[in-house]
């Protein structure tokens, strides 16, 4: 899992296929907000907490999914 800080009120998340498989997630449970989803949720903030002092308690969360394929050779 990767993330960069955008800008002060946005953080950019990326997750591998790897990263989903070691959490037992797929597509479906992130786009309709299973319990696992939640909780990689929950890490992802926390983790962008700890690295860049993001703070999102009082404010509202928006999360964008995009799917990147990425060819293996």
């Amino acid at each position: 899992m990767k993330i960069e800080k955008v800008n002060e009120n946005q953080i950019r998340c990326t997750l591998t296929k790897q990263d989903l498989a070691d959490r037992q997630i797929n597509l479906r449970e992130l786009a309709y907000g299973s319990e696992k989803a939640k909780g990689l949720f929950h890490d992802m903030i926390q983790q962008a907490n700890y690295e860049f002092g993001f703070d999102v308690s009082d404010n509202p969360l928006m999360v964008e999914l995009s799917l990147i394929h990425i060819s293996e050779p």
